[in-house]
């Protein structure tokens, strides 16, 4: 058995970030299956690889001792913070199945996923099938942002509808039967944090993730400010368009914004540059 101040499950959004914002580097283990930090662009994916990761798959996490048992090895920790992100292969599989969209219309089976339906349905038409969008235009966010969004959509050529024809699924917990329940700390006890996409919350995104990280690895070092959460995507039509939406809505703040331009298409090409110079970690994104 070996004994660490913190363990970090998960090099993902937000286990890096949380691992970066933790002062105590050497007290500190981030193991990972892989050990590479997946980014998830608009068009691409890549895989940036994590020196620092421990490369071993968890097969137990003891909650009440705060031991970890890997395929090779038990940790213990004072801190164990569980970042494993949610099991998206149901929606990765429904991605794949592009022809069969052709001239019909998806929706969600939760609303706050829309983000990531609408980017794959612009995509779709992009590519010349011509699938519609059936869904409440991430009102969740504001009205303000539901009419820019349709709005959007519109100046885009996505049809819409009422009904959907395909409902893009939601995505499951990784690792444990059902997803962690925390405090506005992300602490689900005493020394056990969770973050990112295993969280019980419906609103997830990336870009949420890596906030929720970087805020653990301050609280962890003793920052005793609140975490203040923002809902913030990018979705690009492909034909010169893009669209920045910025809410904090979901937790009962009325304040929310659009903006729509070239400006916002060329975005996500910058970021996946941006993140894979600085191999995952958040850094001044994080006040924009």
């Amino acid at each position: 058995m070996r004994e660490y101040r913190n363990v970090i499950i998960g090099s993902g959004y937000s286990g890096l970030n949380a691992y970066y914002g933790i002062r105590d580097k050497k007290g500190t283990l981030l193991i990972d299956s892989t050990g590479n930090f997946i980014y998830h662009s608009k068009q691409r994916d890549i895989a940036i690889e994590i020196p620092q990761a421990t490369r071993e798959r968890v097969d137990k996490i003891d909650i009440n001792n705060h031991c970890i048992y890997t395929e090779n090895s038990e940790y213990c920790a004072e801190n164990i913070v569980i970042a494993t992100g949610c099991n998206r292969q149901n929606q990765i599989e429904f991605m794949k199945n592009e022809n069969i969209y052709r001239n019909k219309y998806l929706g969600s089976a939760n609303e706050y996923d829309d983000y990531i339906l609408l980017q794959f349905i612009l995509k779709l038409n992009m590519n010349g099938i011509n699938a519609g969008y059936s869904g409440n235009f991430l009102a969740g966010l504001g009205e303000n942002v539901a009419a820019a969004v349709r709005d959007f959509l519109m100046a885009s050529k996505i049809p819409i509808a009422q009904e959907p024809d395909f409902i893009f699924p939601r995505c499951r917990p990784a690792l444990f039967e059902n997803f962690i329940k925390v405090d506005e700390n992300f602490m689900a006890k005493d020394g056990l944090y969770a973050i990112g996409d295993i969280i019980d919350s419906d609103i997830r995104s990336g870009e949420l993730s890596m906030r929720q990280g970087a805020f653990v690895g301050k609280h962890i070092n003793g920052n005793g400010d609140n975490f203040k959460p923002v809902f913030i995507v990018v979705l690009d039509n492909f034909k010169g368009t893009g669209i920045r939406i910025k809410s904090r809505y979901p937790w009962g703040m009325k304040e929310a914004s659009t903006r729509t331009g070239y400006l916002y298409s060329l975005m996500p090409e910058f970021l996946i540059e941006y993140y894979r110079l600085r191999r995952g970690k958040m850094g001044f994104i994080s006040v924009l």
